[in-house]
C-alpha cells in the first residue's frame, strides 16, 4: 500500500510540474508572439529582407550561408517567415481570442491556419437551385442565428491579459499598480457618493 500512495503523490507532482511547464510555455509563446523584439519576429524580419535584396521566393542554402542563417532548423526559419509575414492578422486574432494560447509557434500557425481556412461551398448545388424569388420578402439585416455568449474571464484570464498589454505597451508594472490604485479610489467615491445620494 505505501507503494501505491508513493506512486500516486509522485504523479500527482508530475502533473503540477507538467501544468506549470505548459501554462509557461503559453505565456512564453504569447508574449514571443505579440513582441516584434523576439528572435522569431527578427529572424523573419531578416528573411523577409534577403528574398527582397535578392529578388527570390524562397531561400536556397547559398543564400542562407551567404546571409548566415544557414545552421538554423529550417522549419524554424519557415515558421519565423510565416509569424514575420501575418504578424498584425496574427496578433489581432490572439487579441480577439484571449482563451487561446499555445505552447509553441508551430501550435499557434496551425491552429490560426485552421481558423482563417477560407470555407470551400459546394457552387454545383446552388447552381441547380436558382428560382425566382423576386415575389419573396428579403431577409437582409435580419439574422436568424442568435449571438454567441462570450465564455466569462477568470480573474486569472483578466491578469494575463493586462500583464500582456502592459509589456506589448511597455508599461512598467510599478506604473500600472499606481492608475490600478487611482482608479479603484475613483471607484469607491462614486460609490459612496451614490449611497448617500
Amino acid at each position: 500500500m505505501t507503494q501505491l500512495s508513493t506512486l500516486q503523490s509522485i504523479g500527482a507532482n508530475l502533473t503540477k510540474a507538467y501544468h506549470k511547464e505548459q501554462k509557461s510555455l503559453r505565456t512564453k509563446t504569447t508574449k514571443m508572439v505579440f513582441s516584434t523584439e523576439s528572435f522569431e519576429y527578427q529572424l523573419g524580419s531578416l528573411q523577409s529582407q534577403i528574398l527582397t535584396i535578392e529578388n527570390v521566393k524562397i531561400i536556397s542554402k547559398a543564400l542562407a550561408l551567404k546571409y548566415g542563417i544557414n545552421s538554423i532548423d529550417k522549419r524554424r526559419k519557415s515558421e519565423a517567415l510565416w509569424l514575420f509575414s501575418n504578424h498584425s492578422n496574427i496578433v489581432t486574432w490572439l487579441r480577439q481570442n484571449p482563451k487561446k494560447r499555445f505552447t509553441s509557434l508551430s501550435a499557434l500557425q496551425k491552429a490560426y491556419n485552421f481558423a482563417n481556412k477560407p470555407k470551400q461551398e459546394d457552387t454545383s448545388e446552388e447552381i441547380l437551385q436558382i428560382e425566382d424569388k423576386s415575389s419573396e420578402q428579403s431577409n437582409v439585416g435580419h439574422s436568424e442565428e442568435k449571438p454567441k455568449a462570450k465564455k466569462k474571464l477568470t480573474a486569472s484570464d483578466v491578469a494575463f491579459e493586462t500583464v500582456l498589454a502592459l509589456d506589448t505597451n511597455g508599461i512598467s508594472k510599478e506604473e500600472f499598480l499606481v492608475a490600478l490604485k487611482e482608479q479603484l479610489e475613483l471607484i469607491e467615491d462614486n460609490t459612496k457618493l451614490d449611497e448617500v445620494a
